[in-house]
């Protein structure tokens, strides 16, 4: 179980001084809520650090965040195959511009991405040689039909993600239900499919509730997903590329799918209103396994519980419960503690009970950051020098 210590205990620590024992209870949990906010804003804690894994394909740049991930720490492969310094990914933690540019174009990057209010993991995995198949290039419009709501669908070679065309697609609402269907030039075959995503492009007229992806060996036989938000975790976004995807391990067989016959695939757009829709490149690629290692920004063990699954003490609703413990060791409970009876009494007439509990709040804050550095990865940006060599990279 983790090192903790439940409330009604660090508050009994509290009420040794007699100050703060006569202060309301509630106020002693609140600030101490501060307490911890104040210096979550400061660093990290080495007891918060969870370790999950992550699914890294070639060519995709943006992945969803675990629910209660606060700052990113480690990526590397989960096989542990490498013997070797020299065969670690050995990931680049860089700024948002320079992963998004490929500054540095032969190393593994990640950074951290704020879009739209969605928090994910930018990774660009180059060394892995991970296999990726194009299912089609909407370049060619004899290869598309639509059906239900959408009532035609034309190559369009002014909107597009790739390559130089897509297809755009006009959709009338009439039953909630659009359907656009991508026979491939040629089947493919795949034995190993099933570690496998099936991703595709879709530039969206307007947001539709749910869009269900179906790989297919015919119209009866067939892998099928319904998604209702991008790859990455963000939220469908009206008039933008989102890229989709299904994971066909986990997909819905109906009728038998033949892994040698991958004839094509259909995008069922469900409650798409009228408008402009396009269609852009689809792929089936390959996955690597990686550890994911991350801060977490729960800190409070619920009452009963073994591992922390709340931010603070007090609930949304103004509720706490002293049941519930702080994780953590000795010099993080006397960081927080002190902090928090500063808070407490910054009003009171006795100023030498305020000295001494200032004088141990800086005592703990300096075994505190002795300690416990703070590990999160530093963001490495690199320059152009232009004189002999205009191409070299500094780092």
């Amino acid at each position: 179980m983790a090192q903790s210590k439940q409330l009604d205990a660090i508050i009994a620590e509290m009420n040794v001084w007699k100050d703060v024992a006569n202060i309301e209870e509630q106020y002693k949990v609140r600030q101490l809520d501060a307490a911890i906010r104040a210096l979550r804003r400061k660093t990290v804690f080495p007891w918060n650090i969870r370790k999950t894994t992550l699914r890294v394909f070639a060519n995709v740049l943006e992945y969803p965040v675990a629910a209660d991930h606060d700052e990113i720490l480690y990526l590397d492969d989960s096989s542990n195959s490498h013997k070797f310094y020299s065969e670690a990914l050995d990931f680049k933690n860089t700024s948002l511009q320079q992963f998004y540019e490929d500054y540095d174009s032969y190393r593994n990057s990640m950074t951290e991405i704020w879009k739209d209010g969605t928090k994910m993991i930018g990774v660009n995995l180059k060394s892995m040689g991970l296999a990726s198949t194009k299912l089609d290039g909407a370049s060619d419009v004899d290869n598309y039909t639509v059906s239900d709501d959408a009532t035609s669908v034309v190559k369009d070679t002014v909107i597009f993600k790739e390559d130089n065309s897509s297809m755009r697609v006009t959709v009338v609402n009439s039953a909630d239900l659009a359907t656009i269907k991508c026979t491939f030039v040629s089947t493919n075959s795949d034995m190993n499919y099933q570690r496998k995503y099936h991703f595709r492009w879709i530039y969206l007229g307007a947001v539709p509730t749910s869009i269900e992806m179906q790989l297919q060996t015919s119209d009866s036989a067939y892998l099928s997903t319904v998604v209702t938000a991008q790859f990455s975790g963000e939220a469908f976004k009206a008039n933008d590329w989102n890229l989709i995807a299904q994971d066909l391990s986990a997909a819905t067989e109906t009728g038998t799918f033949d892994e040698n016959t991958i004839a094509s695939d259909k995008l069922i757009l469900n409650g798409a209103a009228s408008g402009t829709y396009y269609v852009d490149a689809g792929y089936m690629r390959e996955w690597q396994l990686l550890d994911y290692w991350y801060y977490s920004f729960y800190t409070v063990i619920a009452s009963g519980g073994t591992t922390a699954s709340k931010e603070y003490f007090i609930a949304s609703d103004g509720t706490y419960d002293v049941t519930d413990s702080l994780i953590g060791d000795s010099e993080w409970l006397g960081v927080i503690m002190y902090d928090a009876m500063d808070m407490l009494l910054a009003d009171i007439e006795n100023e030498q009970v305020l000295i001494t509990i200032r004088s141990r709040k800086k005592q703990a804050w300096a075994d505190f950051d002795e300690k416990y550095p703070n590990m999160v990865p530093l963001i490495t940006t690199g320059r152009t020098r232009f004189n002999n060599d205009p191409g070299q990279i500094l780092q």
